[in-house]
């Protein structure tokens, strides 16, 4: 008897010690791809905001690849420029006690204008470069099928998030701090917003992280099915390793990059 108990085990039982993070045998149901110009940069905003699971899955497509990167970089590029630029003009149109210590060789100068203009998206560019062979091997740690494009496509797809939300709260924050400037607020207030819009670009990049970070990990069913669950897990904790390092890598590159364009600048 105990031996016949043991032999017809009940399903419901095991199903109980089964991984939690497997995957619901219920059928998934897709939402219908939204009809947009994949060739403009209006539709990848659209994407992004409105269906950035078909940006993901196009992202998997290594003949939509190589057509995405220069129009991802291309978004993420012009929309943190135009917010770099608002942000200088706002600057330069504080007095210099208002300045945040943080820009401790600003000066107002065309030349202090133009470094930190360039420094915003020059240096989100460059550290994303930085970071793409780490968050390439985290892939091929993890075991996932990934190639250096596909990786670059999800890395750009981040950046370009960013930037969208980035652009979206610059017409909010330029109205407060603009108002401020016209009606003269204490130096320590509008010093208070001018750090805001320094950090503005990095408290958006949350956003951008999430995306790299849900894109990444749709990539776990290319794991073997026997191991993806742990598989899953170990990749969830590369891509956060991942976006700490980036996290810390970008707000250094910038800031170096603004001391070397100013000083050479000067």
């Amino acid at each position: 008897m105990l031996t016949e108990t043991l032999t017809k085990q009940d399903p419901a039982v095991l199903g109980d010690f089964s991984c939690s993070d497997a995957a619901p045998p219920a059928t998934e149901v897709q939402a219908p791809a939204l009809a947009v110009n994949e060739r403009s940069l209006l539709g990848l905003v659209e994407l992004l905001l409105k269906a950035p699971a078909q940006l993901d899955a196009w992202t998997r497509d290594p003949a939509r690849q190589a057509e995405l990167i220069p129009r991802l970089l291309m978004l993420a590029l012009m929309s943190i420029a135009l917010f770099s630029t608002i942000l200088v003009l706002l600057l330069r149109s504080a007095q210099a006690e208002a300045v945040p210590l943080v820009l401790e060789n600003w000066n107002g100068s065309v030349g202090a204008a133009i470094a930190l203009a360039l420094a915003y998206p020059v240096g989100m560019a460059a550290a994303s470069g930085i970071c793409l062979p780490a968050f390439y091997f985290f892939g091929l740690l993890a075991g996932v099928r990934i190639s250096v494009l596909q990786v670059t496509t999800l890395a750009l797809k981040g950046m370009a998030a960013t930037a969208i939300l980035l652009l979206g709260l610059t017409p909010i924050y330029l109205s407060v701090t603009l108002g401020m400037v016209i009606f003269q607020a204490d130096d320590k207030s509008l010093s208070v917003a001018l750090s805001v819009g320094l950090a503005l670009p990095f408290l958006a990049g949350a956003w951008g992280l999430r995306s790299i970070y849900v894109g990444f990990l749709s990539l776990e069913d290319t794991l073997p099915p026997e191991r993806r669950c742990r598989r899953t897990s170990f990749l969830r904790r590369l891509t956060v390793a991942w976006a700490a390092v980036y996290t810390t890598v970008t707000p250094v590159m910038i800031w170096s990059l603004n001391q070397h364009l100013a000083a050479r600048l000067r």
